[in-house]
């Protein structure tokens, strides 16, 4: 409104700057809501933070060649080797568990009711919110919460049916199959609000041991598969990342394709447990237990990739 008090510049009246401005101030809403995904990918983790160690194919191939509008680094989680929902609290309500009790469970102790979190905050903005989860509704309490966090929408298991799995789990490619589909529906519904999709994975959940349907392609050099049962554990947790990898490069190569403005962001919710870092740990001389506190947080840290459709800094 200033600007518009100064005296028009030559050859623009009042009415032409407030068009300008109202047409500004249209364009700058847009881009400040773009579609939000955000994957919280169970125990994705890059192990190589812990130490030195070769195999025989990258694990991370598309995201290691991700630059263009995209932004990566690590995060230091609350939790390792399992209690997922400690990692979801955090992230969606910005509190911190260093807060609570040791050993509590959020989503059990304490979200009993409306509680603020980035998606009551989404709302508020115009964000049509859904929560995915490709596991029972149950679990953790997460059909009660989801709705005390202020989801719109919320699909489960049952939801999955026909999706690919890996083992015995909806593989990470199969729920982001379902992500698109309803993602398109929504806009042939005619619904053109801003998306917020959370999705919680469940591809990469321990344990990690020999099953009928799934052989590891990723080996660490100098641990043989057949001799040990935890370098074979070792070798399926690295193959499932792989897998996570290839399905996070289809979900954005697809929203490559959109014209809406898109960010992706996929964080690990945890690392796995301590047997099936112990080869990298004892290949690098490391006991964590007489470890400095330095090394020792190395066991809390997973990464996370942003990426967007379109220009970022």
């Amino acid at each position: 409104t200033k600007y518009l008090k100064l005296d028009a510049p030559s050859g623009y009246s009042e009415d032409d700057l407030r068009k300008i401005y109202d047409e500004y101030n249209e364009l700058s809403e847009a881009e400040q809501k773009p579609n939000i995904i955000v994957i919280m990918n169970e125990a994705f983790s890059d192990l190589s933070v812990l130490g030195d160690f070769e195999t025989n194919q990258d694990y991370m191939p598309f995201i290691n060649s991700l630059t263009e509008n995209t932004v990566k680094g690590s995060v230091y989680v609350s939790v390792k080797g399992g209690n997922t929902p400690n990692s979801e609290f955090e992230f969606l309500t910005g509190t911190s568990m260093a807060f609570l009790p040791t050993g509590s469970i959020p989503y059990q102790q304490y979200i009993d009711s409306d509680t603020l979190s980035m998606v009551s905050q989404l709302e508020e903005l115009g964000y049509s919110t859904t929560a995915m989860h490709p596991y029972p509704a149950s679990g953790w309490e997460r059909d009660e919460v989801y709705s005390y966090l202020g989801f719109d929408n919320m699909y489960f298991l049952p939801d999955f049916s026909g999706s690919s799995r890996l083992r015995s789990y909806v593989s990470d490619l199969g729920m982001y199959r379902k992500l698109i589909s309803l993602y398109e529906a929504t806009r042939e519904s005619g619904d053109d609000s801003p998306q917020f999709f959370f999705g919680v994975t469940m591809q990469n959940h321990g344990s990690y041991g020999k099953v009928r349907n799934f052989f590891p392609d990723v080996t660490v050099d100098g641990l043989d598969i057949d001799a040990s049962s935890t370098y074979y554990e070792l070798a399926t947790y690295l193959s499932l990342i792989k897998r996570s990898d290839n399905a996070f490069r289809f979900l954005v190569n697809y929203f490559s394709g959109v014209d809406e403005p898109t960010i992706i962001l996929m964080f690990g919710d945890h690392q796995p447990n301590d047997y099936v870092v112990n080869p990298i740990l004892k290949m690098n001389g490391i006991n964590m237990e007489t470890a400095d506190i330095q090394t020792q947080q190395l066991r809390w840290q997973t990464p996370y990739i942003l990426w967007s459709n379109y220009e970022i800094d």
